[in-house]
């Protein structure tokens, strides 16, 4: 009886209006026919034949046309709520891209239309199925531990239909459906991108509720649950595209906006905000101009007229921009213009780089290369200037060996010596700076030099100036060439005097500094100016004084050669350089911290000695200063006349029998003349010469077999040998210009070395 009229109420609700009011009509006919019936009996009126059959005539017709009603008009109206639905959901699938939205009102409408007591949706998350919606239920179809079973995934992608009695899959199904809950059942599945996508299931407590018939329908509804699930995945993939270029736009490494042709800004990403200092606000609606210096403000003008006029694009200019703060970036500019239906530009694109470090590397690396031109060049004229002073030096040395000491001309020779040998010094400053000066390497102990160039100091300034010594290094031994090392001390202490002309103090201070890691290129900024970097230990020097400091344009120019602030006459310009030179001969570095009206602090990091290694002291000092000759035969090459016979003059004064050649090829021919027994016991080869160096007849010589040693003379550094055997094979060096006395002390080393050690002998 239940069952009964379950189906009896099921049968009125699928009942439209058109079957409603057929039935109503229908009622009314039997009514009709009842009340005449009813009436005649009453009144004792015989019902006649004609009458009775009226009576079943009027019962068949109202019948036949409420039947064939009830068929067609329900069917009509069936297919006009499930057109309705159908046509609901197109709309909603058109018109929105909101999923949820689309998933929840379509999962109702399929249920109101199959008058579907439970509905849910479940869509594919990753691995696995999650419910998104439910109709009638909190409770989940599927039990949710089975949702991550390969095996359930292939059955879900077909079309299912059954009860739970005759279900393929007792324990599928959540355990709070029970029998009394779900009677029947169908799933749809659902499907994206060609890709199984989710699962469309419908329930009710009736058995047999859905009709073969209903299945299209239902696979309808799921058709449009799918293009809702297409769509969301193509608007999902756009979406994500949207954002990657949003992203990229906003947090591009160069700063963009868009400008109208009155120069006003439409629009602007994050780097440009982060960048200038501005927020958006500040910027979008604002003209251009304001992110110029004033004085560019109206080229910029002209510049974005022109562009729009013209149609011409702006390629790789450089400009500058102000920050908010007020300071100025340099930017490197690239524009391309957006065009309207017409064709007509309205907008530009502007695509700035910030190149304001790039520029900063950028005259760095052009500094570098002025100093090491400059280098080259200062190191060529020390070259041809010790060439020079050997004839003099040479010459005037032996004038004096020759001359009385109360000689009245000996005081004007020993003056023309003096200014030689400063000229010579100056020279070693060129070559120092060059980095091509000869550097005697061996441990050296800063304190102690310390102590003796400000000894060297002291007695040539004013009292007024006043030298602390704040000596904290524990470790201050290097290796290093200890002549160098104090002229690059005594320069960086001259500058110090002359930037405290009222007095004041230098402050001297040493440190051990473990695993120091300093900066490697110059940097320089309003205060400091930096150069290196390695990680190491270092002993650190620091020269701080109380003068007058140097300007932000002085600091980017200090340690260039022959650049001065000091009037004419009273600085050579030499005295940084040559610092800057010496600390990197001497694998050190150097940083320079100063402000105006403050004083300046120069740091020179200098590598220590390791720990385990013993300080050997002091090098000897030099052997006796007398001068001893001798009586072999020495040919000298040089191509300077005038070096040429300076030489051979102080070689002959020695008692040396001497012979010249102006060139590589004369000294061959020389050689080649001369026997064994009349052969020369020494060339004395200058490295630098024309048509062929002193190298190439080096080689020469030594195809020719000849038993004679090379002495290698320049105005150049060892460093001229070079490192391969060239190096070893010559019998030893000597760098011009020298004095008889040096000349007389390098020959007669060569000379009397042993031959197995005359290879070595190149670098003494």
């Amino acid at each position: 009886m239940r069952s009964f009229f379950r189906r009896l109420q099921a049968f009125f609700q699928n009942l439209g209006l058109v079957e409603q009011a057929q039935i109503v009509a229908s009622t009314a006919v039997v009514v009709i026919m009842i009340t005449i019936i009813t009436a005649s009996i009453i009144l004792n009126k015989i019902i006649t034949w004609f009458d009775f059959i009226s009576i079943i005539t009027v019962g068949v017709i109202g019948f036949a046309s409420v039947y064939f009603s009830l068929k067609y008009g329900r069917q009509l109206e069936e297919q006009k709520r499930e057109l309705v639905a159908l046509n609901t959901v197109a709309e909603a699938i058109n018109h929105s891209i909101d999923l949820n939205y689309l998933l929840s009102n379509v999962l109702n409408k399929v249920a109101e239309v199959t008058r579907s007591t439970f509905g849910w949706l479940y869509i594919v998350e990753g691995k696995k199925m999650a419910l998104r919606n439910s109709v009638g239920t909190e409770t989940p179809f599927f039990n949710e531990k089975l949702l991550s079973n390969i095996d359930l995934i292939p059955w879900l992608q077909h079309v299912q239909a059954g009860k739970n009695e005759t279900t393929p899959f007792p324990s599928f199904t959540h355990p709070s459906l029970h029998e009394n809950v779900v009677a029947s059942w169908i799933s749809l599945p659902l499907r994206a991108a060609d890709q199984f996508a989710g699962v469309l299931i419908l329930a009710s407590p009736l058995p047999d509720f859905f009709p073969e018939k209903q299945l299209d329908l239902i696979s309808a509804f799921s058709n449009y649950i799918s293009v809702a699930l297409n769509n969301a995945h193509l608007f999902d993939r756009l979406r994500q595209s949207e954002q990657q270029y949003a992203d990229l736009f906003e947090h591009s490494p160069d700063m963009y906006h868009l400008v109208n042709r009155e120069g006003v800004i439409i629009s602007c990403n994050q780097t440009e905000v982060q960048t200038l200092g501005y927020s958006k606000a500040e910027l979008i609606g604002q003209p251009l101009s304001q992110l110029y210096p004033k004085e560019f403000r109206a080229n910029l003008m002209h510049t974005l007229r022109n562009a729009f006029e013209a149609r011409q694009e702006i390629r790789d200019v450089e400009e500058q921009m102000m920050k908010k703060d007020g300071t100025a970036i340099e930017v490197s500019v690239n524009t391309s213009l957006v065009y309207d239906a017409s064709n007509a530009p309205v907008l530009m694109r502007c695509v700035v780089r910030d190149i304001t470090e790039a520029k900063k590397f950028e005259q760095k690396i052009m500094q570098a290369q002025k100093i090491d031109s400059i280098g080259n060049l200062a190191g060529g004229v020390a070259h041809d200037f010790n060439n020079i002073l050997t004839s003099i030096l040479g010459s005037a040395s032996i004038m004096l060996r020759r001359m009385d000491l109360r000689d009245k001309w000996r005081p004007f020779v020993e003056i023309i010596e003096t200014a030689a040998k400063r000229g010579s010094s100056l020279t070693r400053q060129l070559l120092t700076f060059a980095r091509r000066s000869a550097i005697e390497i061996h441990p050296v102990d800063l304190h102690e030099i310390l102590e003796e160039t400000i000894q060297l100091f002291e007695r040539s300034v004013n009292p007024n100036i006043t030298v602390l010594r704040k000596f904290n290094a524990e470790h201050s031994i290097i290796s290093g060439d200890e002549g160098q090392i104090q002229q690059a001390f005594l320069n960086i202490l001259i500058n110090a005097r002359d930037a405290m002309p009222d007095g004041g103090a230098v402050t001297i201070e040493t440190a051990d500094q473990k695993d120091t890691l300093v900066r490697s290129a110059p940097e320089e900024t309003e205060h400091e100016s930096a150069y290196g970097t390695r990680s190491r230990n270092y002993i650190s020097l620091r020269f701080s004084d109380t003068g007058t400091g140097m300007t932000y344009d002085t600091q980017q120019r200090m340690f260039e050669p022959f650049f001065t602030t000091k009037e004419q006459g009273k600085g050579t310009g030499l005295g940084l350089s040559v610092v800057y030179g010496v600390v990197k001969s001497h694998d050190g570095y150097i940083s320079v911290h100063s402000a105006m009206s403050r004083g300046t602090a120069f740091t020179v990091f200098l590598p220590q000695l390791p720990a385990a290694e013993i300080f050997r002291g002091k090098r000897n000092s030099a052997a006796g200063t007398r001068i001893v000759g001798g009586t072999e035969a020495i040919l000298v090459v040089d191509d300077e006349e005038t070096v040429r016979e300076t030489i051979s003059a102080m070689l002959s004064d020695l008692g040396y029998r001497v012979s010249s050649a102006a060139s590589g090829k004369e000294a061959l021919s020389a050689l080649a003349k001369r026997s064994r027994k009349t052969g020369f016991d020494l060339v004395l080869l200058d490295m630098t010469m024309p048509d062929m160096s002193g190298k190439e007849v080096f080689e020469k010589i030594s195809r020719m077999k000849k038993q004679v040693r090379v002495l290698v003379s320049s105005g150049y550094t060892d460093e001229v040998l070079g490192n391969d055997s060239f190096a070893d094979h010559v019998a030893g060096f000597i760098q011009k210009p020298y004095e008889i006395a040096d000349i007389a002390k390098k020959v007669r080393s060569v000379l009397d070395l042993r031959p197995e050690k005359s290879r070595s002998a190149a670098r003494l």
